[in-house]
């Protein structure tokens, strides 16, 4: 799993990297998220859930650190993508440093915080869905950003 964190450091800046404002700006729906809306969900994702509530779990942070789930309202749309994707980059690197050290015994333990509302989680059951967490944005930006229409004349 470490080695598909690393992959996608390298992997998902290149969906964003050298598209234009209005691409990364753009809404295949109203009730959809742009490019960069996409880009701030991994932050939060990154921030939030995978690299702040695993070192609680595992007992190298004084207490499992929490806030809301993550939000279906962002805020990332007149954000810069550069500036959003560097935040992104920082908290993969912090996170990949942090896969790297866990051990099994890690990987088994529980915490009364559930970031999905179902059965109690391991610290595993989030390792493993954190790439594919990922992979499924990195999809729908694809989609979002192959929905806008070509510029007139193209």
């Amino acid at each position: 799993m470490v080695r598909e964190l690393e992959a996608q450091l390298t992997r998902i800046p290149q969906v964003f990297i050298g598209r234009s404002d209005q691409e990364l700006s753009y809404h295949a729906a109203p009730d959809e998220w742009c490019a960069k809306q996409i880009i701030g969900h991994l932050i939060e994702a990154e921030g939030e859930v995978f690299t702040a509530l695993i070192p609680g779990m595992i007992g190298r942070a004084e207490s499992e650190h929490w806030h809301d789930p993550p939000s279906m309202v962002r805020k990332e749309c007149t954000a810069d993508a550069g500036a959003l994707l560097d935040q992104w980059r920082a908290l993969r690197v912090r996170g990949i440093r942090l896969a790297a050290t866990l051990t099994e015994d890690d990987l088994l333990r529980t915490s009364e915080l559930n970031w999905h509302g179902g059965p109690q989680e391991t610290v595993g059951d989030l390792f493993r869905h954190w790439p594919y967490h990922t992979d499924a944005h990195e999809r729908q930006a694809h989609e979002v950003l192959h929905a806008m229409p070509p510029a007139a004349g193209d």
